[in-house]
């Protein structure tokens, strides 16, 4: 936050130059574990001025009464005459939500102090959008650390989620509009909302990591480690692509018909008139990395190197795992005069996929020495 002294102003904060502070619910599913106080703490620790927890008793009426303020933040507890599952606990909390913006916190993790403030950051770098993300550390008993995330794409959304609940920051106008956390999914609740969100506004993504996520803590089976059921995660996996199959298939076809008439264009030498499609692409496919790819060769074919590898280190982003896409990109770096780079991403790919030829070929040739 910025230098400016804070004045209260009824149940929210405004910065005395009048400039409105929009209140942060951090909503956290309880179910009384000993955790929950360290969960509570980090929220209490936030330095952004207007943030409220509101803690949901997801184990029902033994769940004890918690304390009604965690350091200067206030605590709204949402208590159940019976358990809850974690959707039904996740609409309990938007019920009982009266922030502007609302995120979630499990009781066995923990935020920075300046997790909130760098979200409300992000929706302000982003005022078009109405969900913003960031990324979680993944940290594992084993005292091992990953990072989690990827930048947003949607098609890749309704493949896999890769976004935390806990770094995400979305508007009060979703849960207005509908979007509610579908009973059906004992797991992967979080997805579903997030493709719910996704028919409404794209999400902003910011690379910052100010979340740690116990990820094979907890009895989901949707986590790491002891915290993984391949079978149940399948079940339902296959749930929602089942739900959503109608409004992938419909963005997939649209997707792929523009990309293919790119493609003729692009055969026919119109580079400027393959480009404008496959912006088009993007615009209604955000973050596309077929889109991606397909855009950076053309720009490569048109000379600019730069921008070309900076377009596919994008899509190498959203799909790591692509040793095609990894290897363009090692063309790239070659074309750019980055032979360690084209050796680099030609390892990658060679990692993902052994026999992956082109990949070695490539690495042949940038062994020879130049003629």
């Amino acid at each position: 936050m910025n230098s400016d002294s804070l004045t209260a102003t009824g149940s929210g904060v405004a910065l005395s130059g009048g400039t409105a502070v929009p209140r942060v619910s951090v909503i956290v599913r309880s179910t009384a574990r000993p955790t929950l106080a360290r969960a509570l703490e980090s929220i209490g620790a936030q330095d952004y001025p207007d943030v409220e927890a509101v803690v949901v008793a997801a184990s029902g009426p033994e769940h004890p009464p918690v304390r009604n303020r965690v350091g200067r933040h206030p605590v709204v507890f949402a208590a159940s005459p019976m358990h809850l599952s974690r959707p039904d606990a996740a609409n309990a909390g938007l019920d009982a939500a009266t922030g502007d913006w609302i995120t979630f916190l499990d009781d066995d993790d923990t935020l920075s102090p300046d997790h909130v403030s760098g979200l409300v950051a992000a929706a302000r770098n982003a005022p078009e959008a109405l969900a913003v993300y960031t990324l979680a550390r993944a940290r594992f008993a084993d005292g091992r650390t990953e990072t989690w995330g990827r930048p947003y794409a949607l098609i890749q959304l309704y493949e896999r989620n890769f976004i935390h609940l806990s770094t995400a920051l979305f508007s009060r106008k979703l849960v207005e509009r509908g979007c509610r956390f579908d009973p059906q999914f004992e797991i992967m609740q979080d997805w579903d909302f997030f493709l719910q969100i996704a028919q409404h506004t794209h999400f902003h993504f910011e690379p910052r990591q100010t979340f740690d996520w116990h990820a094979d803590a907890g009895a989901s089976g949707a986590g790491g480690g002891p915290n993984r059921d391949d079978a149940r995660f399948a079940e339902f996996r296959d749930m929602i692509y089942a739900k959503w199959a109608p409004a992938h298939d419909a963005l997939a076809d649209a997707v792929t018909t523009k990309l293919q008439a790119a493609q003729v264009r692009a055969q026919q030498r119109d580079l400027p008139g393959a480009e404008a499609l496959v912006r088009e692409v993007l615009l209604q496919s955000p973050n596309d990395p077929f889109a991606l790819n397909m855009l950076a060769m053309l720009q490569r074919s048109q000379g600019r190197i730069a921008d070309a590898r900076r377009t596919l280190e994008t899509a190498v982003a959203i799909r790591p795992d692509d040793p095609s896409f990894i290897f363009n990109l090692a063309l790239l770096c070659r074309a750019a005069g980055d032979a360690d780079g084209a050796r680099s991403s030609c390892w990658r790919a060679l990692e993902l996929d052994p026999g992956f030829a082109p990949a070695r070929d490539l690495l042949a040739a940038l062994a020879k020495p130049a003629s």
